[in-house]
């Protein structure tokens, strides 16, 4: 179902990789985004909305609430977070990303897990003149109240990414992001070998414009590569969304 295949990253869209960059303290960012996927013969439109607060410079504190506009629509499971950017050295930074998913999604109807959730992700940034980079290793802890997506998904997950972005100007940046997420699904022949014909991987480009200093304004489109099986494989996906800090 379309829950599974949206480990939210909370990253900037239309990236799925996270950077250490936070709010500073006392200001805020929303970003609102939708993307359109397949999955196979499977289509589907989702939406996230995302609050971020900065609690201290290096400190933010945010809140996504994402909802599936296609049928079966609905909110989905949300998602609560902290990034905290511990460390900095000249142009190179490391972060951590917990995160707490809440059972607000029906996962009678595919919209949730019907449990708690939890993941970690740890980042790390670099900067030199126009280009920026950045690397996550996610770990997720996904439990379902479901017995048959107890059956059907291992518990443990994780996902390994990068990003490299260029900026073209000050109001145009591209961006070429890919990673691999572990296959959650008991029924593949794997118990995470990193085998792209078991893994889901993906691939992504993306544009952002900025008109000012704070909106952006962005467009992605993502590719799924290798396990095209996979019930969390997203094949294609194409998405929009703007951002604004305050």
């Amino acid at each position: 179902s379309s829950c599974f295949l949206m480990q939210a990253a909370h990253a900037n869209h239309p990236l799925v990789t996270d950077d250490t960059g936070t709010q500073d303290s006392g200001n805020h960012q929303v970003e609102l985004n939708t993307d359109w996927l397949r999955q196979n013969d499977v289509h589907s439109h989702i939406m996230n909305f995302t609050y971020s607060y900065g609690l201290l410079k290096n400190l933010d504190i945010y809140v996504n609430p994402p909802a599936t506009l296609s049928q079966p629509s609905g909110i989905n499971d949300i998602a609560l977070g902290v990034k905290w950017r511990l460390l900095e050295h000249n142009d190179f930074s490391l972060g951590v990303k917990p995160e707490i998913t809440f059972p607000s999604g029906d996962p009678n109807r595919g919209l949730g897990r019907g449990a708690t959730s939890m993941s970690l992700t740890l980042i790390s940034s670099y900067q030199s003149g126009n280009w920026a980079f950045s690397g996550n290793l996610a770990a997720y802890y996904n439990r379902y109240r479901l017995a048959s997506d107890q059956q059907a998904n291992r518990t443990v997950q994780w996902r390994l990414s990068a990003y490299a972005l260029y900026e073209l100007s000050p109001k145009w940046s591209v961006a070429l992001d890919g990673g691999i997420l572990s296959n959650t699904e008991r029924a593949s022949d794997t118990s995470g070998d990193l085998h792209s014909s078991s893994n889901p991987g993906y691939i992504l480009t993306g544009i952002v414009y900025s008109p000012t200093p704070n909106l952006d304004l962005d467009l992605g489109l993502k590719f799924g590569i290798g396990c095209g099986p996979c019930a969390a494989q997203t094949h294609r996906q194409v998405g929009v969304g703007v951002t604004w800090r305050f």
